[in-house]
């Protein structure tokens, strides 16, 4: 699978799941956004940009658009790789025009917008083919703003952070010291025998120093206690269930994991300095206004704001 594929496979894995149905946020999980900061950002950009057909790119749950004055929906689009994202934000923006496409590849005709924006999205496409494609679709006095990560920012600290728990959970032993522990009590459970409990004794120790590795993070919560908590209630009620159930929720599990990291490294490479910022914009709009600010979000510096106003 190459890097592309398993990007937009690991963000089909969460707008297809629970975190994507309860937040919709592209962040969550993360600890940095501040979701009331990032709304009072959109809510005072649209009462200031041209009037016209808006377009949020790598549109997400439509956490950005969902702030737009226009009263027509039909002058709102939202462009997303992912079927699952368009869902999510057509769900909480009713009447929004979704289009499953690359922000590199715009179906849209030559100076047909008249505002662009992104937040936490645009900077996963080709960046460079991207913001060509903008300055493509603007209209003449047309507004590209975006939210986009900071390369070495609070979020990216944070994404870090998360990275180094996840591959702890990988490189741990966990799953395959929980699954020989399973399998053990399981063959012992139906045939009690000495060398059976032996089995289920020297699984349990291998699990017991797989546990010790994770026990920091686990204490923490999130993901590992999540996983943690979930493997104890199953392997107490294990008579309630199959086998394969058991082996099923595991895989799950572990899946899960491992599309979380693949996200955290997503959003790390996704970052651009500021030399690249403003790049950017130069690109979108080489004569007319173009600003690049770095945007606190909790106090910190989490992400850049790019703008730029087609003359």
């Amino acid at each position: 699978m190459s890097e592309i594929d398993r990007s937009q496979a690991d963000w089909a894995n969460y707008w297809s799941g629970r975190e994507a149905g309860q937040t919709g946020e592209v962040l969550a999980g993360t600890g940095i956004e501040n979701h009331d900061e990032l709304s009072a950002f959109w809510t005072a950009v649209f009462p200031e940009a041209p009037t016209g057909l808006v377009l949020d790119l790598a549109c997400g749950a439509g956490s950005a658009i969902k702030h737009a004055t226009t009263t027509d929906s039909n002058l709102l689009i939202g462009l997303d790789i992912s079927s699952e994202a368009i869902l999510a934000a057509q769900t909480k923006v009713p009447g929004l025009t979704g289009i499953i496409a690359a922000a590199d590849s715009i179906p849209l005709a030559d100076g047909s917008v008249s505002q662009v924006i992104s937040q936490f999205g645009f900077e996963y496409s080709d960046r460079e083919k991207a913001a060509a494609e903008i300055s493509r679709i603007l209209a003449p006095g047309g507004q590209f703003t975006a939210i986009v990560h900071l390369k070495g920012g609070a979020i990216a600290e944070e994404c870090q952070g998360h990275l180094a728990k996840a591959e702890l959970i990988s490189s741990s032993g966990y799953f395959s010291s929980v699954r020989e522990l399973f399998a053990a009590a399981f063959e012992f459970d139906a045939a009690p025998a000495p060398d059976l409990k032996q089995r289920v004794v020297e699984a349990g120790a291998s699990f017991s120093k797989a546990q010790s590795v994770l026990a920091s993070i686990i204490k923490e919560g999130g993901i590992a206690g999540r996983l943690h908590a979930g493997a104890r209630q199953l392997f107490d009620r294990r008579r309630a269930y199959l086998p394969t159930d058991i082996t099923t929720w595991l895989d799950q599990m572990a899946h899960e994991i491992d599309a979380y990291a693949g996200r955290m490294r997503g959003m790390l490479s996704a970052a651009i300095d500021e030399a690249e910022a403003n790049a950017i914009v130069s690109t979108i709009a080489a004569s007319g206004h173009k600003d690049v600010q770095a945007l606190p979000l909790s106090g910190r510096d989490a992400a850049w704001v790019l703008k730029a106003n087609k003359p």
